[in-house]
């Protein structure tokens, strides 16, 4: 690997180098990147342009759109290869090499699908554009507004999706990257220009945290994505869409777990390097809890034999300060849950650099445990005795629950509880397609609905 890589902004007058920089450090203690951080009035700068500019026509968007999913595979762009750039995304995320190439192949997916995965939002009576609208008239779908900034946290690749669709539906995008992982932002930015999108389409702005309010302020709409802070902080915003925490649960009823459930929920806990909003961190078990913990214990340790030193470690590889810190959480916090691997085997360091995380099952004595809230950034499950008395209470403030169960009466009433955002159906929490809704559609957030009649409507 050479030196690190150089990541200017790119704004809506084209590619700038400022004074004010960080460097991204990678898990091996190296430098992998010099980040160009904005200032607050280049921001300020940015968003006017972004504002002042029509958007592309449709087909023409989706267009550009195709064509920047093949440069962002096959181009070298800010100076790297694709392969150079899922080196570098590896080095910096913690995944494993498999995963993240997964990861990065499908953002090229996320960049060509926006159009269609934007669509699904729109209401079956309503129409994409006033030109087609009948003379009885018709809904039709338009913007909120004309510019959009996107917050975005590390945690994966594919976290681009949202703000893809806003540039579909015709919005102009203020992208405010993740600075432990800017590379796939850049990327894609680097690819949309490429395609021909005009600079004040979309723009690659990195900033400190105190710059992220005035972004927000300066735009229309924003998605962000974060912890409970930023939860409780925007959660009565009309204009900000907050992606907090997943607190994803698997609910098993019935006798004792088959080998398939075990290893759906394994899959459930491990999947993305079990640092995803949509991991399983709690399973609800109605027959023997602790049996099952066992079970489910010894699975994943052999799913991790042998690979966590290797390029297919099961867990993220994190920085060791990073892996003492989550230690000495687990230490005080968990004190009364039993775990069922122990404690010093879950950390391993990894011959690259860094500490490979995970797995780590705990059970705890309660359905309304407050450690089944608990989400950590690695593959972390707390299982817990569930009764049919309890109902649908222990599954509150979820966004994924699968529910591995014959009971569709107790279906009906997951659907029905407000606070759980997805249902599957014995399908791992981790099962997600272009064209599933994540925390509702994007388009929900960004669009409505006008009416609209023309002349000679009958009204």
């Amino acid at each position: 690997m050479s030196g690190p890589a150089a990541l200017p902004l790119l704004t809506h007058d084209g590619e700038r180098h400022t004074r004010a920089t960080e460097t991204v450090t990678a898990l091996d203690g190296r430098p992998a990147a010099v980040l160009s951080l904005s200032p607050d009035l280049l921001t300020a700068q940015s968003l006017r342009a972004l504002a002042r500019t029509a958007p592309l026509p449709a087909a023409e968007r989706a267009r550009r759109l195709r064509a920047a999913a093949r440069h962002f595979l096959h181009d070298e762009l800010g100076g790297l290869t694709f392969g150079r750039y899922r080196a570098c995304v590896a080095r910096v995320s913690g995944h494993n090499a498999p995963l993240t190439d997964q990861l990065t192949r499908a953002v090229a997916d996320a960049v060509a699908e926006a159009p269609d995965r934007a669509d699904r939002a729109r209401p079956t009576g309503s129409l994409p554009s006033w030109r087609q609208v009948p003379a009885a008239g018709s809904g039709v779908w338009t913007r909120r507004g004309e510019t959009v900034a996107a917050v975005l946290s590390g945690n994966t690749p594919t976290i681009h999706g949202g703000w893809l669709q806003a540039l579909a539906l015709g919005y102009r995008v203020a992208v405010r990257p993740s600075r432990r992982e800017p590379f796939t932002a850049h990327r894609v930015v680097a690819a949309l220009r490429a395609a021909g999108f005009r600079p004040a389409d979309a723009v690659f702005l990195p900033t400190a945290h105190a710059g992220v309010p005035g972004l927000l302020r300066r735009a229309d709409l924003a998605l962000l994505y974060g912890g409970d802070d930023l939860v409780a902080a925007y959660a009565g915003s009309p204009t900000v869409k907050v992606a907090g925490p997943g607190r994803a649960k698997t609910l098993v009823t019935g006798g004792p777990a088959s080998p398939a459930t075990l290893g759906a929920v394994a899959d459930s806990v491990t999947a993305l390097s079990g640092t995803a909003c949509v991991n399983t961190t709690a399973v609800l078990v109605e027959d023997d809890h602790a049996r099952f913990a066992r079970d489910l214990a010894a699975l994943l340790r052999a799913r991790a034999a042998g690979r966590q030193t290797t390029d297919r470690h099961l867990g993220p590889r994190v920085t060791a300060p990073a892996a003492d810190a989550l230690l000495a959480y687990l230490s005080r916090h968990a004190a009364h849950a039993r775990a069922e691997i122990p404690l010093q085997e879950i950390a391993t360091p990894h011959p690259d650099g860094g500490v490979v995380l995970g797995p780590a099952v705990f059970t705890v004595p309660t359905q309304d445990d407050p450690l089944l809230g608990t989400e950590l950034p690695f593959p972390c499950v707390w299982i817990a005795p569930w009764s049919r008395a309890a109902g649908t209470a222990p599954l509150r403030d979820s966004l994924v629950v699968n529910a591995i169960t014959d009971d569709l009466a107790l279906v009906d009433a997951l659907l029905d509880e407000p606070t759980v955002k997805n249902v599957h159906l014995d399908t791992p929490t981790v099962h997600g397609a272009g064209h599933l809704p994540h925390e509702d559609y994007a388009g929900t957030f960004l669009m409505r609905n006008k009416a609209v009649v023309t002349k000679g409507g009958t009204g």
